[in-house]
């Protein structure tokens, strides 16, 4: 794997745990009460994108490579 990729499966990795917790903290959450439940659905949300670009990104690399190796045989 290029450093290209590593990295893009460190931001996976990393941005995937933060959906997670912040996820199963606003699950539990009926209102918002204080700054600190918006902070953390802007945390939520500021991982969900990058989360979202990148997945498509490694997808879209191994659907290629996935294309790429049928073609040899």
């Amino acid at each position: 794997m290029d450093k290209d990729t590593i990295r893009q499966v460190l931001l996976l990795a990393v941005s995937s745990i933060v959906l997670y917790f912040s996820g199963i903290y606003l699950m539990s959450l009926g209102k918002l009460k204080s700054v600190e439940d918006g902070f953390i659905v802007m945390i939520f949300f500021f991982a969900f994108f990058p989360f979202l670009s990148v997945f498509t990104k490694l997808t879209f690399k191994a659907f290629r490579a996935f294309i790429g190796a049928k073609n040899y045989q």
